[in-house]
């Protein structure tokens, strides 16, 4: 099973994707801050991270460039509620799979998880 590490400080964003996420049939673990997010990707592990760039503790840039380094091919997408602060761009620069802004339209998360699961199905062929 595919586990997603969802990493964001808003309680009711994160929730919402969450049980998405859940529906989907990926295994999900959930982070407030960027020292849970660290604590629980070295405990589980995951395939794929939806990572808030603003967070209380850390900044979302340091997290992903830290992650890279204990996992390579981590699949990494940004979510962020302000453009100005990061925008698709510089997320593909940084080395991001994909980008969702806030409030997340969940068809676009429905898209996002689809795709997940198509990659991750053909890499078991």
């Amino acid at each position: 099973m595919v586990k997603i590490l969802l990493v964001d400080d808003e309680v009711f964003a994160r929730d919402a994707m969450a049980k998405i996420i859940k529906r989907k049939g990926f295994e999900v673990f959930l982070a407030a801050t960027g020292e849970e997010c660290i604590s629980v990707f070295k405990q589980e592990d995951p395939h794929v991270v939806f990572l808030d760039i603003v967070l209380p503790d850390i900044d979302g840039d340091h997290i992903h460039n830290y992650l890279r380094e204990l996992k390579k091919d981590v699949a990494i997408y940004y979510v962020t509620g302000s453009e100005t602060i990061f925008t698709e761009e510089q997320a593909n620069r940084a080395g991001a799979v994909g980008y969702l802004q806030k409030p997340v339209d969940m068809t676009e998360l429905f898209k996002v998880l689809d795709n997940i699961k198509k990659k991750f199905e053909e890499e078991k062929i």
